[in-house]
């Protein structure tokens, strides 16, 4: 007896002794290249409401309580989530658009002062490597038990992370900030916000020259309207849009609408009408190159369709991304093409 006694006693100040010999602080980081453009995948960090649903420690917990606090994303931006075993709380420092998010991190059985970045370096237009590092300092005297036995998980849980990420990204919808970064040829999915147009309704053949001539006649005769009449600076028209409503190769003819956003409604002159393209997920692709050469990333955006079992319909639009008069070279020019997913 006496020497159980003996024993809880060493153990005992075993349990006391021990943790100043262990670091009071932990660092993890991890790496992955991912075949998506820095400014697509920086969004997923930076709105943390969308991070919610990737992340390792929450997301795949049913139980987790989440909240958010305002704004969802950028700097000032916070996330907490509480479940049965943990909790923590993320919170946005700094960042720099593309490039490096600061957050402060609290919970996770850290210590008092824990930080993570990640930052997001472009291999080239199409590709990004990831590095994501956290470390945590002033851990307490017997918190340092958990931290030495758990900072290989943390490292595994950001690996575990980085995997569902790549994951998500390939199967979710990007949203409009994130198209900003898409880089011509890539196909992928986009919610679209929706559009009102003021336009002009074209019926035309199916004739490239008489498709070109009404398009430009269309678009000139508005945006001398909308700078003239309207007396709008050039920066508060938007890049023109054609929507094609309709292609019918048996009687060769098409009608399409062709015109420029607008965000308030405006006296209209003689052949002009308000058109509203609705919101809706599409599916994107910016085709570079002569305009006669649309069809062919049509076909290659309708034939990813059908690869991927999404059901598309018939209309289709087109934004004109920069100005065919300043552009020398026509292989430069860029198309966004813009096709409805049906659910």
């Amino acid at each position: 007896m006496r020497r159980l006694a003996q024993l809880l006693i060493v153990l005992f100040i075993a349990l006391l002794v021990v943790p100043a010999f262990l670091p009071d602080n932990v660092e993890a980081s991890v790496e992955k290249e991912l075949k998506l453009p820095a400014g697509i995948i920086y969004e997923d960090f930076n709105n943390l409401y969308e991070f919610s649903k990737w992340e390792p420690w929450a997301s795949a917990d049913s139980a987790a309580i989440k909240e958010y606090f305002a704004p969802y994303k950028g700097k000032g931006a916070g996330y907490k989530w509480v479940s049965d075993n943990n909790e923590g709380i993320f919170t946005i420092v700094s960042n720099k658009k593309n490039e490096l998010i600061n957050y402060r991190l609290e919970g996770f059985g850290l210590g008092k002062n824990s930080e993570m970045t990640v930052a997001f370096t472009p291999v080239d237009s199409v590709t990004t490597q990831l590095s994501w590092h956290i470390e945590s300092e002033d851990i307490g005297y017997f918190s340092r038990y958990f931290s030495y036995f758990t900072s290989e998980n943390l490292k595994e849980k950001m690996d575990e992370g980085l995997n569902k990420l790549e994951v998500f990204l390939k199967s979710t919808t990007i949203n409009q900030e994130q198209a900003k970064s898409l880089q011509p040829g890539m196909i992928v999915n986009e919610q679209f916000e929706g559009q009102k147009l003021i336009c002009i309704l074209n019926e035309t053949s199916l004739d490239e020259d008489e498709i070109k001539t009404a398009t430009e006649e269309s678009l000139g005769l508005l945006y001398s309207y909308l700078t003239d009449f309207l007396k709008l600076e050039q920066n508060e028209i938007g890049n023109p849009v054609s929507y094609i409503d309709y292609v019918d190769i048996a009687v060769k003819q098409s009608k399409f609408y062709t015109g420029y956003p607008i965000t308030e409604s405006v006296k209209l002159g003689e052949g002009m009408e308000l058109f509203s393209i609705p919101a809706n997920n599409t599916l994107v692709c910016i085709h570079k190159g002569d305009y006669t050469t649309i069809s062919q990333t049509i076909d290659k955006m309708k034939a990813y369709a059908q690869k991927n079992k999404l059901k598309t319909g018939m209309s289709y639009w087109e934004e004109y991304l920069n100005d065919p008069e300043l552009v020398k070279n026509k292989e430069e020019l860029l198309t966004k093409i813009y096709i409805p997913v049906k659910e």
